[in-house]
């Protein structure tokens, strides 16, 4: 049995990376047929998009078995180990119901897919739903041997406790008709109590939507799939595994510490130049990963030990590397920015040039007060390069900084679209981190394709999973409400803006990025357009704001990520990174209430008709 247990886990692996690689080649092909032998190729996108709803699937079963979905420990983290055990083994039996209801809907939806096509190679629907049971069903056995694996006692106490809570909330919100807008609340107080208690995200917003379904009774249960496949389906989206390829491809391929000497060249002699280059080296890396986890994995390993050698304490380099990689997440490519762009309908190009500004006044702003507690506190000046080794620092770094030039020179000159230009990317890093650099061993591929199939899969099933809380949110006039609810308090842009920004930052600082940005911006942007706010300068500043709850004490994620690498307990970092964050947020208040370091390059590059 546990031969047959790795035989499949190997040929899940391999599937998963054999995926990526045909999904990359298959839009590489689409950009090379057209612009070098001008044939147009339509299938190409048709099969891709395919690739990419397995790609999600089996990348979502494999980050449940690596528990990589993400999730917030920080109330979790303060129960003892015996009542952490019961709550995990409780938490463990709602996220197998989940599981097995949206394992009940695929085999619902299935027969109804059977005869419909799609448009271009007129491939059977059964073929790309079908992607949906067999990997939901995969989780159902994974989760069973998890729990088979408590014991006796503790499989009793966890299901009984598990099926108490559910009938609970169904003998008093179930039994007497509540309104929409009621049971919507309802649902998202146990979303919210979920996530307290450290389940994934993802599937807490998916209980939460489930428990909605189950209790309003008006709708069909069906919609759960649709609108989760419906959400994942969509073309501009596959820049998402692509810019994570690349990002991880040019971290292995030794791109981060020739980014990092570049900088040195620019600020390193400064006073506090160390603690500069670490801002100027992130927002060069940052023009190519497109992650935060990697923005902080590459840089905070290169810089933290450097930091501490120059005398920096501890907590002050946690602080500049979360604060560097949170005015980060402004950089193009951005994947916030890709999924954005996705969900919003906004241009991905337009978004990626509108972050390079904003991104420039918060550097600026975190630099500034880098120098002024490096005159403070005594770090002594580095000694400027020798002329040769500024030489040699510059030409090591062409090459990786032409990897952002090509993904630029594409998008703003309307070659390629930002996936066809991602996909670019890809094929460029793989190049350099293999055969130029040599840093790449061909034994890590299948390890890094894997890995990107697990990050996709855990963002991905987010969206697909938003775009049903999204239905049910806007199908019982949440938007509305909330939106009379803030102009209740003023009809001012301005005001608008100042509330938006403290709800995506706490929002932001509780769920991560994407998530929060995946519930709240179908709420606020019906509003944005009434009140005459540049669509785009809306969404730099939702970025913004994300980049600051990601990092923000004491639940951040990014801070535990970043803690991770200077060996330091998180609480001991909230006193000094609070003069971070009072300039970042003097930045975000630049760049919030000027919109002309937003739409300046953007109306240059995309004029509006």
């Amino acid at each position: 049995m546990a031969s047959l247990g790795k035989l499949l886990e190997k040929i899940v692996d391999w599937f998963a990376a054999l995926a990526v690689v045909v999904m990359t080649l298959l839009v590489f092909f689409q950009v090379a047929n057209r612009y070098m032998i001008g044939w147009i190729v339509p299938w190409t996108e048709e099969v891709s998009r395919i690739l990419f709803i397995w790609i999600t699937f089996v990348g979502a079963y494999l980050a449940l078995k690596s528990k990589s979905h993400i999730a917030v420990s920080t109330l979790f983290d303060r129960f003892t180990p015996a009542n952490k055990e019961k709550i995990s083994n409780t938490l463990m039996f709602l996220v197998f119901y989940f599981i097995g209801y949206l394992f009940w809907l695929s085999l619902k939806v299935i027969p109804a897919t059977v005869g419909t096509t799609t448009p271009v190679l007129e491939i059977s629907y059964l073929y790309i739903h079908l992607s949906f049971p067999i990997f939901m069903g995969l989780m159902l056995i994974h989760l069973c041997g998890r729990i088979f694996h408590m014991g006796w006692r503790r499989l009793a106490f966890s299901c009984l406790a598990s099926m108490v809570l559910l009938a609970a909330v169904y003998l008093i919100f179930g039994i007497k008709p509540f309104s929409g807008p009621v049971l919507v609340v309802v649902s998202l107080a146990c979303t919210g109590i979920l996530i307290a208690f450290s389940m994934p995200i993802v599937f807490a917003l998916g209980i939460g939507c489930a428990i909605f379904l189950v209790l309003f009774k008006d709708y069909p249960h069906q919609i759960m799939h649709t609108r989760m496949v419906g959400g994942i389906d969509s073309f501009p989206l596959l820049a998402v595994p692509f810019f994570i390829l690349a990002g991880e491809l040019l971290n292995i391929g030794g791109v981060t510490a020739r980014l990092v000497a570049l900088a040195k060249v620019f600020v390193g002699s400064i006073r506090g130049g160390l603690g500069m280059v670490t801002v100027l080296g992130e927002y060069f890396f940052s023009g190519i990963s497109g992650s935060t986890v990697a923005d902080v994995s590459a840089i905070g390993s290169i810089m933290v030990p450097a930091l501490k050698k120059a005398g920096y304490k501890p907590e002050e380099t946690v602080s500049i590397v979360s604060a560097a990689s949170a005015m980060g997440m402004l950089v193009p490519p951005s994947i916030p920015a890709v999924v954005l762009g996705g969900i919003t309908g906004m241009s991905v190009g337009a978004l990626f040039v509108g972050g390079f500004l904003p991104a420039i006044v918060i550097a600026l702003c975190i630099m500034a007060l880098i120098y002024i507690q490096a005159v403070r506190s005594k770090i002594p000046l580095e000694k400027r390069l020798p002329f040769k080794e500024a030489m040699k620092a510059v030409a090591g770094a062409i090459i990786p900084l032409l990897c952002p030039v090509i993904i630029f020179a594409g998008i703003l000159t309307g070659v390629a679209t930002p996936t066809e230009i991602a996909v670019v990317a890809v094929l460029y890093a793989f190049i350099v981190g293999v055969f130029v650099y040599k840093e790449i061993k061909w034994s890590q591929i299948v390890p890094i394709l894997r890995g990107t199939a697990v990050t996709t899969g855990s963002v991905m099933l987010l969206v697909g999973v938003a775009s049903a809380l999204s239905w049910i949110l806007s199908t019982n006039q949440v938007p509305n409400i909330v939106g009379t609810a803030i102009t209740g308090i003023s009809d001012s842009p301005l005001i608008f803006l100042l509330l938006c920004n403290l709800c995506f930052i706490i929002l932001g600082a509780v769920l991560e990025g994407v998530p929060a940005m995946l519930i709240l911006v179908p709420i606020f942007l019906p509003f944005v357009d009434k009140m005459g706010i540049n669509q785009i300068h809306f969404g730099i500043l939702v970025i913004a704001c994300l980049g600051i709850g990601i990092f923000l004490p004491p639940i951040g994620m990014g801070m535990f990520i970043a803690c991770n690498f200077a060996q330091i307990d998180v609480g001991k970092m909230f006193r000094s990174f609070t003069p971070y964050l009072f300039v970042f947020l003097v930045g975000l208040f630049i760049i919030t209430y000027f919109p002309w370091f937003t739409t300046v390059l953007v109306d240059v590059f995309f004029p509006t008709k």
